[in-house]
């Protein structure tokens, strides 16, 4: 039947029955994966090559099906076992990042040495670091690297533990330097002996985010460069925001050089603490021994007080010391100069009041040697008066000002000229309109004539050709 109902159809109906059979395959197939995909959902997504593969072995250990997706960073699997899965595989402490934390330690080995225990711990150790800096917002990968140093009877006493961190933020995120600090105290906290100058942080770059210390950049130090560069451009920070205050934004700009003392100063002072005398008395000391002692060269004793001896009094005295130990760290400023460029030409008085503001905002002393100068662009003159420092700018000031009458007036003849070129194009404008609509319903009112609307029109024609040119009696109107 089927041979003989497919021998009976033309070519065309047996196209269309193909096509039309190839169409419900089709669809039928993919409702079929549609569905079959809509049964699944996401059960981790952002995955790293290294926490795939460590998830994707634990799912064929635990003989979960589960499906790949986004070239292998999505873990899909059955939308009624996303969430018991997800809860077994966080509960198994998989090793993800690459690191492993301080479960090294839940199973016990008593065969274990000394040595491996150590780099156990040390493993272990970094693991746990790397887990905490990728718990920060817009990190995507840590990795940590932790130097301890070896403990023994014959080893050096000077060796500390150091760090370093390798970070790679997510697109279009950078890590800043509040974020950079706080990531090497929570290191340095985390290790015993490690302070934050020995711990290095390093972007995806290679770039180092961190100082130097001052053992590893040197006597030149590299540390000293940045401390003069920091001190400079906070000074010049605030020397322009004053002057864009006073004489507006992008008039004016500043520059500050300083010299820096980098060399640590130590002050010791001791002075003697006396006891506090009686009434108006000095400052005394506290009697420790008193001892009085006579000499009567061996006579008797009435010859002795008639003859009178020598007597001797000793006493010792104990004051007290007080010694007072100021270190000055390095980073005094030494001498400083500030120069500062305006745009708008300025008195003498004006350029006075600049460099005074200056001074004080960045804390110039005279008797450093410090220097604070101001250049202007233009001369200041008669015809080209600079506005004071506070000036105001509106029309009242203007016409207060020299010559600002005529400006005033110069402002208000073009105005004028502007609102009467404006008004003439709006009168054409309206003119123009009026026009077209005083004419559009004759021409929107004329239609094609027929043969015989034409025939009486020439007839009224030659009509009024003939015509003598008087008036008729139809109303005081002549036919138009």
């Amino acid at each position: 039947m089927l041979k003989d109902f497919w021998n009976s159809l033309s070519g065309t109906r047996r196209v269309s029955l193909v096509i039309g059979a190839a169409v419900i395959v089709g669809a039928t197939a993919f409702a079929g994966i549609w569905l079959l995909r809509a049964d699944q959902q996401v059960l981790f997504s952002g995955l790293s090559p290294q926490d795939a593969a460590v998830m994707t072995a634990e799912l064929d250990r635990m003989k979960v099906q589960y499906r790949l997706a986004d070239e292998g960073t999505v873990i899909l699997t059955d939308a009624d076992l996303v969430h018991k899965t997800r809860l077994k595989l966080m509960g198994k402490e998989l090793p993800l990042h690459g690191g492993v934390g301080f479960e090294l330690f839940n199973a016990g080995d008593f065969g274990m040495t000394e040595f491996a225990q150590k780099v156990n711990y040390q493993r272990a150790l970094q693991g746990e670091l790397t887990r905490t800096i990728l718990s920060i917002a817009d990190v995507k990968s840590a990795r940590v690297h932790v130097a301890l140093p070896e403990d023994g009877l014959f080893k050096r006493a000077d060796n500390k533990a150091k760090a370093s961190v390798t970070i790679a933020m997510k697109d279009g995120k950078s890590l800043a330097p509040d974020q950079t600090v706080g990531i090497q105290r929570l290191v340095a906290a985390s290790i015993p002996g490690l302070i934050s100058q020995d711990v290095t942080i390093l972007n995806e770059q290679g770039v180092a985010l961190t100082r130097a210390s001052q053992s590893e950049a040197g006597s030149d130090g590299g540390a000293r460069l940045d401390l003069k560069r920091d001190t400079e451009n906070a000074l010049a920070r605030k020397a322009t925001e004053v002057l864009e205050r006073t004489f507006g934004a992008g008039q004016a700009m500043a520059s500050v050089d300083v010299t820096l003392s980098m060399d640590a100063v130590r002050i010791t002072t001791e002075d003697v603490v006396g006891t506090p005398g009686r009434g108006n008395q000095a400052l005394t000391g506290v009697v420790v021994r008193e001892r009085e002692s006579s000499n009567d060269g061996g006579l008797p004793l009435g010859v002795r007080d008639a003859a009178g001896g020598s007597t001797q009094r000793e006493i010792e005295y104990q004051v007290g010391k007080r010694v007072e130990q100021v270190i000055g760290q390095p980073g005094a400023v030494k001498r400083m100069q500030v120069l500062a460029i305006i745009k708008k030409p300025l008195s003498p008085e004006q350029i006075e009041q600049a460099k005074a503001l200056l001074a004080t905002a960045t804390g110039i002393v005279a008797e450093r040697g410090d220097v604070v100068l101001v250049q202007t662009m233009g001369t200041y003159g008669a015809g080209n008066a600079a506005p004071a420092a506070d000036a105001p700018t509106d029309a009242a000031a203007v016409a207060a000002t020299p010559g600002g009458s005529e400006t005033r007036s110069a402002q208000h003849l073009g105005i004028a000229q502007v609102l009467a070129a404006l008004l003439t194009v709006v009168v054409c404008l309206g003119l123009g309109w009026w026009l077209g609509r005083t004419r559009r319903p004759a021409s929107a009112a004329h239609t094609p004539m027929n043969e015989a609307e034409r025939h009486a029109m020439l007839n009224q024609l030659q009509a009024w050709l003939q015509d003598d040119g008087k008036p008729r009696n139809d109303g005081g109107h002549r036919d138009r």
